[in-house]
């Protein structure tokens, strides 16, 4: 009976304990997306309370993706030949290389023979025509479509896979706080430029208005300055009410936090992720199952940010 109270108790302690490690984690995490998508969000009545579930659920998000990445795939020169892959994400070995050695140059110095990292690049697709064999047929001219990886990246290299994963999460983080700023950056530009457009419309209306006080005084009032001053009175009402409008998004340090949360509680809707599938021959042609010739699968990931930026993207590891 003694002995179960003392491995409850334990189990009591540590619970707490990693409840309080997780806990600081989390704030952490929220001082860093504040910090970067807007520190006047600091200035929010609770805005760690507001965004500790939203960030949580960020990190959540980014935890799942992440580790979803297919990889690592062994990029060596001398195994370049041998593996399908390989071949199939870069021209040649020389071009592999050069990406290689531009990362080792990247890398901070630690122990290890190896490098993990997270190679992202682009995906071209182009219409071909060839030949294509259908049975005992040998069709000519046939449509077909050739994939082409270009723009290799290679990101977050560490000595170890862990290491490379977690820099990942923090990066992924790092971007929807990102796409965070930009939105409040874009709602404050509007904001000021709807100011500045007001203060524009309001001293043309101030020349009209004079224009028409000295033209009632010395000579009969010009209705085509009476019509300017109409206009501009119209103009001026609209863009008094599109700026009482933006300034409800963007006014208050309690507006920027809500943008910040959304993004952070709906991470999938900023940071797309799906798998990215591809059966390829040795031309990089795209085949079908079932077809007729040798062909290997291509597994890959596909990252999209606000429909804005896509890459192809898969775990590497390669020679220090």
């Amino acid at each position: 009976m003694f002995n179960s109270g003392i491995m409850w108790l334990r189990q009591e302690i540590d619970s707490r304990r990693r409840n309080r490690l997780r806990r600081q984690v989390l704030l952490k995490a929220v001082e860093e997306v504040v910090e970067i998508a807007d520190p006047i969000i600091r200035l929010a009545h609770r805005y760690r309370r507001t965004l500790l579930p939203a960030v949580e659920t960020a990190m959540g998000y980014c935890h799942h993706i992440v580790n979803s990445i297919p990889g690592p795939v062994l990029l060596r020169r001398k195994t370049y030949d041998d593996d399908p892959v390989v071949k199939a994400l870069f021209l040649s070995p020389e071009n592999m290389e050069t990406i290689l050695q531009q990362a080792r140059k990247n890398a901070a110095p630690g122990e290890g023979k190896e490098l993990f990292a997270l190679l992202t690049m682009m995906t071209t697709e182009k219409t071909v025509y060839g030949h294509k064999q259908q049975g005992e047929m040998i069709l000519r001219d046939v449509p077909m479509q050739a994939v082409t990886f270009v723009d290799h990246r290679i990101v977050a290299q560490a000595p170890d896979l862990q290491a490379t994963l977690s820099q990942l999460e923090q990066r992924s983080l790092e971007l929807l706080a990102g796409v965070a700023m930009e939105k409040i950056a874009s709602l404050r530009l509007n904001l000021a430029e709807l100011r500045e457009r007001r203060e524009r419309l309001s001293s043309m209306h101030r020349i009209l208005c004079g224009k028409r006080q000295t033209f009632e005084l010395l000579a009969q009032p010009d209705p085509e300055n009476a019509t300017k001053i109409y206009e501009l009175k119209a103009l001026l009402s609209e863009t008094e009410k599109d700026i009482e409008s933006a300034r409800k998004d963007i006014e208050t340090p309690g507006d920027t936090l809500e943008h910040l949360k959304r993004i952070m509680a709906s991470p999938a809707d900023t940071l797309v992720y799906r798998e990215q599938s591809l059966r390829l021959n040795w031309m990089n042609i795209i085949t079908k199952d079932g077809e007729e010739g040798e062909s290997y699968q291509v597994n890959l990931a596909e990252l999209s940010l606000s429909e804005e930026l896509k890459r192809s993207v898969v775990l590497v590891r390669f020679d220090r």
